[in-house]
C-alpha cells in the first residue's frame, strides 16, 4: 500500500511540475488549482466526464452520427493516430488534461499520466466501445505505464555522465575589504 501511495504522490507532483512550467505558478498554486479542478463537473462551461464510460458517452453525444459511423468503421490504429491532433487535442484542452480535471485525475489514478497517453487511451476506448471490443482498461493502462517507463529509461541511458573530477572549479576572486 505504501508503494501505491508513493507512486501516486510522484504522479501528482509531476503533474504540478508541468503546470508550473506552463503557467509560471508556484507548486502550491498549481496544487491548489489541480485539487479544485478535480472536483468540478464543469470547467469553463464544458462538462467534464467522471470516467471512461462517461467520456465515451459524452464524445458520442457531441459528435455527428455520420462521424461516429466513420470512426467505428476505420482501423483503430489509423483513426487514433489521425484524430490525435484534432479531436484528441480538443479533449486535452477542454477536459483539462494539462492542469487537471476529474477525468484526467481518473486516468492518472489508472496510471495514464501523460496528456498524449490520455488522448490515445480515450480515443482507443471509444473505438473499442463502438466495435464492442473489450476495453481492457487495466491492461492498456499497464502497457502505457511500461512504455513510458521504458522511454524514460532509454532517455536516461543516452545521457553522458560527467565525472566530477573533470569539472574545473575556478575560485572567484577574493574581495579585499
Amino acid at each position: 500500500m505504501k508503494h501505491i501511495f508513493l507512486f501516486l504522490s510522484f504522479l501528482i507532483s509531476s503533474q504540478f511540475s508541468s503546470i508550473v512550467a506552463q503557467t509560471g505558478d508556484s507548486i502550491e498554486e498549481a496544487e491548489k488549482r489541480y485539487n479544485s479542478n478535480i472536483r468540478k463537473s464543469k470547467i469553463d462551461g464544458i462538462y467534464i466526464p467522471e470516467n471512461i464510460g462517461d467520456a465515451i458517452q459524452e464524445i458520442i453525444r457531441l459528435s455527428p452520427t455520420e462521424s461516429i459511423q466513420k470512426y467505428k468503421s476505420a482501423n483503430e490504429d489509423f483513426v487514433v493516430k489521425r484524430l490525435h491532433f484534432g479531436l484528441g487535442k480538443w479533449l486535452a484542452e477542454n477536459w483539462n488534461f494539462y492542469e487537471g480535471s476529474r477525468y484526467s485525475h481518473y486516468l492518472r489514478l489508472k496510471g495514464v499520466t501523460h496528456p498524449d497517453d490520455m488522448i490515445d487511451f480515450t480515443l482507443r476506448s471509444l473505438h473499442r466501445h463502438l466495435n464492442e471490443v473489450p476495453l481492457d482498461i487495466e491492461g492498456r493502462a499497464q502497457m502505457i505505464r511500461e512504455k513510458r517507463k521504458k522511454a524514460l529509461e532509454e532517455k536516461r541511458g543516452t545521457g553522458t555522465v560527467i565525472d566530477s573530477s573533470e569539472i574545473k572549479h575556478e575560485k572567484p576572486p577574493i574581495k579585499k575589504q
